[in-house]
C-alpha cells in the first residue's frame, strides 16, 4: 500500500503541474498581479476608512468568511475505480494508505486557513476587544474543526446508512466554535470543544476501522467528483481529455434563443448561444467573475482605479471564454454543416461581442452609482466600452489564428 500510494501521488501531482503550467500563462499571471495588487489596495483603504468597528454584524460576517475557509478542500484519495474488485483483498493494509492520503490532503487547506486568518487580521484588531494571542487559539481551532471533518468523512466511507446524517448540527456547532473564537470572553472554550470534538471523533474512526468494511464504491465515486471538478477548472483554460460537462436544459432562458434569426448564416451562433445557456462551466465562469467585479467595483472609490479593475476583468473574462471556441471541434456533425467555415468566426465574434457589452453595461452602470456622475467616469465609460470593441475586432482573430 505504501508503494502504491507513493506511485499514485507522483503521477497526480506530475498532472497538477502540467496543468497548472497551461493555467498560469504569461497573460493570466500578468493579470492576477495587477488584480491583487487593487484588490489590496482597496482592502487597506476599506480597512481604514471604518468608522465604527464596533458595529454587530462584523464578527458574525467573519466568522462565516472563516466558517467558509474552513469548508475548503476535500480528503484526496487518488482511488480508482478498480480499485474495489484488486485491492479489496487488501482491505485491511487500507488504514495506513488512508493516513497518508490524509497528511497529504492537509496541505492545501492548511495554506488557505492560515492565508485567510493573516488576511482578516486587520479588521480583528481594529475593533480593540482582540489581541495577536487570539490568532493561536482562533489558528487552532480552525485546524482542529479541519481535522474532525476529514475524520467524519472517512467515517461515511464506513459507515454507509450514516451518510449525510446531523450535517446541519455539526454545521451550526462549526459556526458556533469558530464565531467564539472572536469574542475574547468565549474563545477558551470553543478552543477546547474544537479539540475534543477532533479527538473524539479520531477515537471514534479508529473503533469503525475495526469493525466495519469500507465502502470502496462511494469512496471512489467521491474521488472521481472532487478530480472532475479540478479537471473542469482546467478545462476553462485548456483542453482536458476525456472530461465530459454537465447541460441543464435551462427552460427559462429559451426567450433569448428567439432573439436568432432562424436561418442559415446564424447556424454557429445558435450552436454558441444555446451551448453557453445550458452548459455549466462557460456560463457559471462568466457568472462568477461578473458578479465578482461588480463586488469588487462598488467598494473602489478611485475612478482611475475602478477604470483599471474594470479593464482587467473585461479582459480577464473574455479571456477565459476563448476556449469555447474550440467546444464543438470534436464533434463531427459540426464539419457537415453547410455553411462557409468563416461564419464559425463571426458568430463567435458575436456572441462574446454581447457577453463583454453586457459586462461593460453592468459596470458602467456601477461606476455612475458609487461615483456619480463626472467627466472622469464618462471617460472611464468609453474605455470599457472601447476595450469590448478593442478585445473583439483585434486581439480576438490575432489569438484564435495563433
Amino acid at each position: 500500500m505504501q508503494e502504491l500510494w507513493q506511485k499514485r501521488v507522483q503521477k497526480h501531482v506530475q498532472e497538477q503541474v502540467k496543468y497548472l503550467r497551461l493555467v498560469f500563462n504569461d497573460h493570466f499571471v500578468i493579470a492576477i498581479i495587477f488584480l491583487l495588487g487593487a484588490l489590496g489596495y482597496t482592502y487597506a483603504n476599506a480597512v481604514k476608512g471604518i468608522v465604527n468597528p464596533q458595529v454587530w454584524w462584523m464578527k458574525p460576517g467573519l466568522s462565516l468568511v472563516l466558517l467558509a475557509t474552513v469548508s475548503f478542500g476535500r480528503l484526496a484519495t487518488l482511488l480508482k475505480e478498480a480499485d474495489h474488485v484488486f485491492l479489496r483483498p487488501k482491505e485491511s493494509d487500507l488504514v495506513w494508505y488512508l493516513k497518508a492520503a490524509r497528511l497529504y490532503s492537509s496541505w492545501l487547506p492548511l495554506i488557505a486557513i492560515g492565508f485567510i486568518t493573516l488576511l482578516l487580521a486587520p479588521l480583528l484588531l481594529i475593533t480593540k476587544t482582540w489581541s495577536s494571542w487570539n490568532f493561536i487559539f482562533l489558528l487552532w481551532t480552525l485546524l482542529a474543526i479541519k481535522d474532525r471533518r476529514f475524520t467524519m468523512q472517512l467515517q461515511q466511507w464506513y459507515q454507509a446508512n450514516q451518510r449525510q446524517k446531523g450535517w446541519f448540527m455539526w454545521f451550526l456547532i462549526d459556526w458556533l466554535v469558530i464565531a467564539s473564537q472572536l469574542y475574547q470572553w468565549v474563545n477558551l472554550v470553543g478552543f477546547v470543544i474544537a479539540l475534543i470534538s477532533a479527538y473524539y471523533q479520531r477515537q471514534q474512526l479508529g473503533k469503525i476501522q475495526k469493525t466495519q468494511l469500507f465502502d470502496w464504491l462511494q469512496a471512489v465515486s467521491d474521488e472521481d467528483s472532487r478530480i472532475g471538478r479540478i479537471y473542469r477548472l482546467y478545462n476553462l483554460f485548456t483542453d482536458v481529455p476525456g472530461l465530459s460537462s454537465q447541460v441543464k436544459r435551462r427552460r427559462y432562458l429559451d426567450g433569448l434563443l428567439k432573439l436568432i434569426a432562424i436561418r442559415p448564416a446564424n447556424t454557429y451562433l445558435y450552436l454558441y448561444t444555446r451551448g453557453f445557456l445550458r452548459g455549466t462551466e462557460f456560463s457559471g465562469l462568466y457568472l462568477r467573475l461578473v458578479l465578482l467585479g461588480g463586488i469588487i467595483l462598488c467598494f473602489s472609490h478611485l475612478w482611475w482605479l475602478s477604470f483599471a479593475l474594470g479593464c482587467l476583468l473585461i479582459y480577464l473574462v473574455g479571456f477565459q471564454l476563448l476556449p469555447f471556441y474550440n467546444q464543438y471541434d470534436q464533434i463531427i456533425f459540426t464539419h457537415l454543416y453547410p455553411v462557409a467555415p468563416a461564419s464559425q468566426m463571426h458568430a463567435f465574434k458575436q456572441l462574446l461581442r454581447t457577453l463583454l457589452l453586457v459586462q461593460a453595461t453592468f459596470f458602467s452602470i456601477i461606476l455612475l452609482v458609487t461615483l456619480g456622475v463626472t467627466v472622469e467616469v464618462g471617460l472611464s465609460i468609453v474605455g470599457l466600452f472601447g476595450l469590448v470593441i478593442g478585445f473583439i475586432q483585434v486581439y480576438l482573430p490575432n489569438r484564435l489564428s495563433a
